[in-house]
């Protein structure tokens, strides 16, 4: 039968192996959310750059459009 004495020793031993990994576990996790941040804004800013060559890309066929008609061309297939 263990004694009090003995599962104290017990619990030393375990929290002396256990301790390192929840530190690295802490320090992975930390990580793991800056990456998580920088993937968000990067996904933003890839979106408002996809929106705005959109809309560019619309004007740029209206405008194609505007000066086929105005000079008589037929429309051209984009």
């Amino acid at each position: 039968m263990l004694t009090n004495d003995d599962l104290q020793a017990i619990k030393g031993i375990v929290k002396v192996e256990v301790d390192p990994i929840k530190k690295e576990l802490t320090s992975q996790g930390r990580e793991i959310k800056k990456h998580g941040k920088l993937l968000k804004s990067l996904k933003k800013d890839q979106d408002t750059m996809l929106n705005m060559l959109d809309k560019e890309q619309m004007n740029q066929r209206k405008r194609l459009k505007r000066v086929e008609e105005h000079l008589g061309f037929s429309p051209s297939t984009i």
